[in-house]
């Protein structure tokens, strides 16, 4: 009998877990949708930023002469930004909107050495038709380098934590090396313990 009902109370405690694990149920979001989960850098900081940099800069006169090449530089973290900023997702995001916007061209800077190996292989097989392979020295300059940084500012005075964000971009002429347009976005989040 001690058998049967120590078997019972394992086989409920085992059922016990198993539906406790999967208790958790899973919720689609709208991935552009503002909603804070705490009081750190988040993909709602992220949609921010993108909309607030997209914006100006397509408003600006830089992109209404012409349709201007431009390409990526880096995003400088400061240091005193404790948990991670994806400042590639933030590149990567600014760019996919304004090629959208089809007022801008990039050069893909990321890939070049793998651009590069592969016209060496076109130029130098004998299994590619040298009417089709590219030519060495087709690659086209950038006309603008889209480049910044972002840094934080972070106090917690043991009942308040206060985070301040602030994310400056600018494009940078690379023949006269002057900034021809510059913007910056400021995100505070307050949080009382």
């Amino acid at each position: 009998m001690k058998k049967i009902v120590f078997s019972i109370g394992v086989s409920l405690l085992l059922i016990g877990c198993v539906s406790a694990s999967n208790s958790g149920k899973v919720v689609r979001i709208d991935s552009k949708s503002i909603k804070d989960v705490d009081i750190n850098y988040g993909v709602e900081d992220l949609h921010l930023y993108v909309n607030k940099m997209v914006s100006s800069m397509l408003q600006s006169p830089v992109l209404s002469n012409g349709k201007p090449i431009l390409t990526l530089g880096k995003i400088r973290i400061d240091s005193s930004v404790i948990e991670h900023v994806d400042t590639r997702q933030i590149k990567h995001s600014i760019r996919t909107n304004l090629i959208k916007s089809n007022k801008v061209d990039f050069i893909d800077n990321e890939n070049t050495r793998v651009l590069e190996e592969e016209i060496e292989y076109q130029t130098s097989s004998e299994y590619v038709d040298k009417a089709t392979a590219t030519a060495k020295g087709k690659f086209i300059a950038p006309d603008y380098v889209l480049s910044g940084d972002i840094s934080a500012i972070k106090k917690d005075n043991g009942s308040i934590i206060d985070n301040f964000y602030v994310l400056t971009l600018k494009l940078t002429d690379i023949k006269t090396r002057m900034i021809v347009w510059t913007e910056e976005k400021e995100i505070r989040k307050s949080m009382k313990k």
